[in-house]
């Protein structure tokens, strides 16, 4: 067999190939078998034809093409998410588009306007026991500084729906606690949610507790297993988690 013939018949190949995943996409997106005839008969001009007006159009339409759009409409105006859920609250004033704009407070530093928002969703007659809106008061309490009331949002929250008090609300009411100086109770809390966390920021923060509450070993030993968690890992995590391994490289002695 020569040359020509191997380069001829690996070329078939090849756009057999081509042909197959474009086939196998198509009948799995649930489009017209007409596409499989275009792609299969025009060979590379189908390709592109698909390309054109049926997978860009869907990758446009994507949920992550969405946010990336949005992401940087909100990089070049900061305050258009706001002024928007402002606008909803305003006009509608139903307790979801509230909890909306609590959120977006909260993204902005806005943690007073937050429980003020949040509160006032709550006043319905079933407000009171919902539990995304105890968990996200519980975290603008917190965040505002209000370690007590934070407490009893989240206590509340425990009561009304137990799996809702999921790690970051463990981690959010570990937090509550340590505002108020009750650190045994803090101490304990982190403990029972530090190995469960998904991230780093569970132990950055139980970390600089205990630091500060002079258990230096302690504290060390769990900066030291930021570092190790993150060696090796992947790209996106190592990025996810900057911050924390900030901190821990910062007070790692």
């Amino acid at each position: 067999m020569g040359l020509f013939d191997l380069n001829f018949g690996f070329g078939i190949g090849f756009v057999l190939i081509i042909d197959l995943a474009f086939a196998y996409h198509i009948i799995r997106s649930g489009r017209s078998p007409l596409w499989i005839m275009a792609v299969g008969f025009l060979g590379p001009l189908g390709w592109i034809a698909y390309v054109l007006f049926a997978l860009l159009p869907d990758m446009a339409n994507s949920s992550g093409a969405r946010r990336l759009a949005d992401n940087v409409v909100n990089a070049a105006d900061p305050g258009r998410g706001y002024r928007e859920k402002l606008r909803n609250v305003e006009q509608v004033g139903s307790v979801d588009s509230k909890r909306a704009l609590a959120e977006e407070c909260v993204r902005l530093g806005r943690f007073a306007d937050a429980v003020e928002l949040y509160e006032s969703a709550m006043q319905g007659p079933l407000g009171g026991a919902d539990p995304a809106l105890l968990k996200g008061l519980g975290r603008a309490r917190m965040l505002s500084g209000d370690g007590a009331s934070a407490e009893a949002a989240f206590a509340k929250l425990k009561e009304v729906d137990p799996a809702a008090f999921d790690a970051d609300a463990e981690l959010d009411y570990a937090r509550a606690l340590a505002l108020q100086g009750k650190n045994d109770a803090a101490v304990a809390q982190y403990e029972k949610v530090v190995n469960r966390y998904p991230g780093e920021e569970a132990r950055a923060r139980f970390g600089l507790l205990l630091e500060s509450l002079g258990q230096t070993a302690r504290a060390q030993a769990l900066f030291s297993e930021i570092l190790a968690s993150v060696k090796g890992a992947p790209s996106y995590y190592r990025s996810r988690q900057r911050e924390w391994v900030g901190i821990a490289k910062a007070h790692l002695k």
